[in-house]
């Protein structure tokens, strides 16, 4: 279960901005990839009053139902294809959970899309767009 949380965050977070480093400035040492963060950045425009209540609706959302049974059929997930599916099923249970309990949070979600838009939309699909195009 803690692995279907952590992979949760992990997709939230793909391609939203983070704090950048100026150029010519080395890691800290000891400093692991993406910091210490435990759920994807605020996206713009989202104000800290809001980004605490989305935080507190995915919270409570995972003890919905829909989501626990969406956790449940993906741990038992087998093939890539399965956990892949799984995976999505998981996130939009948990979306559907929060905005039952909150309906205002849509533009939160809304906006992290907008972030994610683009962003690892391709991975694992061996260049099927470049096979599109020559078409």
């Amino acid at each position: 279960m803690k692995h279907i949380l952590t992979i949760l965050a992990l997709v939230l977070t793909v391609g939203v901005a983070h704090a950048a480093k100026p150029e010519g400035q080395a890691p800290e040492k000891g400093a692991k990839k993406g910091g210490d963060r435990k759920g994807p950045a605020r996206p713009e425009g989202v104000d800290e009053a809001t980004w605490k209540k989305f935080q507190d609706a995915m919270k409570a959302a995972q003890n919905d139902d829909a989501v626990k049974a969406a956790k449940a059929k993906a741990a038992e997930a087998k093939t890539e294809e399965e956990k892949r599916e799984a995976g999505k099923a998981v996130r939009e249970a948990t979306k559907a959970a929060v905005l039952k309990a909150d309906a205002s949070l849509a533009e939160v979600f809304a906006k992290l899309e907008a972030a994610n838009k683009g962003k690892g939309g391709d991975k694992g699909k061996g260049g099927e767009k470049k096979k599109k195009k020559a078409e």
